[in-house]
């Protein structure tokens, strides 16, 4: 009896339990299962109190057959359902380049960013301390060179300066610069490397700007980023409503300014 019993809540634990909301089925695949991930889903779950949040990112056909539209947390589940969902409601987010996988030109996908454009966070941070515009230096990892001079190019505000493994071999570049952003670079992320940033930006007066949340506790100046209630609310909205521009400006704030 034991037995049977262990084998119910296993086979329940990966259905897809769907309820309606305004006559539509909703599920949530959540890819990542990290802290704001899951914040941001609690968030939905409150807005919506009738639908199922579908943890197993495993889309299968008649796993998800119930459920339009689908919500989409992360990257590998996008991954995912761009190959299996062809005509239903498809809304994402925490996607770090939606362009560079294509996602403007699915039909039935629409995104919001979880990053605001470079651009739109220099325009926010000038605004926002009345600092005169000037050059931003924009270190980035040769190999991700090619993706900044995508997200770059809108602004003749940056400047890409371009290493190899270690920062370091920048510092006399990075010298001739006032201020500094740090783009999304897994190569400059890197603990070492950010490091190195932070001591060579503080020692020469330098304004580090980003639009990665998590960087506060780096040193950095000035933070533009996703405001997770507002990313939540928006989701929300686009179940009932199908824009005309398939990728969403982030929903931000000021999450820092210091001097």
């Amino acid at each position: 009896m034991v037995r049977y019993r262990v084998l119910f809540l296993v086979i329940s634990f990966f259905l897809v339990y769907v309820y309606p909301v305004n006559g539509k089925a909703v599920c949530i695949v959540d890819s990542y299962r990290i802290e704001a991930t899951s914040y941001v889903k609690s968030l939905i779950e409150k807005e919506l109190n009738n639908f199922a949040v579908f943890s197993n990112v495993n889309l299968d056909r008649e796993k998800v057959e119930s459920c339009d539209p689908m919500i989409l947390l992360g990257t590998p589940a996008v991954v995912e359902a761009m190959k299996k969902i062809k005509k239903k409601k498809v809304i994402y987010t925490f996607v770090m380049f939606p362009e560079i996988l294509g996602l403007h030109k699915k039909k039935n996908f629409f995104g919001i960013r979880i990053i605001p454009l470079p651009d739109k966070t220099v325009e926010v941070f000038f605004s926002y301390t009345g600092f005169k515009k000037n050059k931003i230096a924009v270190p980035v990892s040769r190999r991700t060179q090619k993706i900044a001079k995508k997200y770059l190019s809108n602004s003749k505000l940056f400047e890409i300066l371009p290493f190899d493994d270690d920062i370091s071999r920048l510092k006399s570049k990075l010298s001739g610069y006032k201020y500094v952003y740090i783009f999304p670079d897994p190569a400059l992320l890197r603990v070492v490397n950010l490091l190195k940033l932070m001591k060579f930006a503080k020692e020469n007066g330098q304004v580090v700007i980003t639009s990665l949340p998590d960087l506060d506790k780096y040193g950095v100046n000035f933070i533009y980023a996703v405001d997770y209630n507002l990313l939540a609310e928006k989701i929300v909205s686009l179940i009932e409503n199908t824009p005309e521009e398939k990728i969403l400006p982030c929903p931000a704030r000021v999450k820092l300014w210091s001097p």
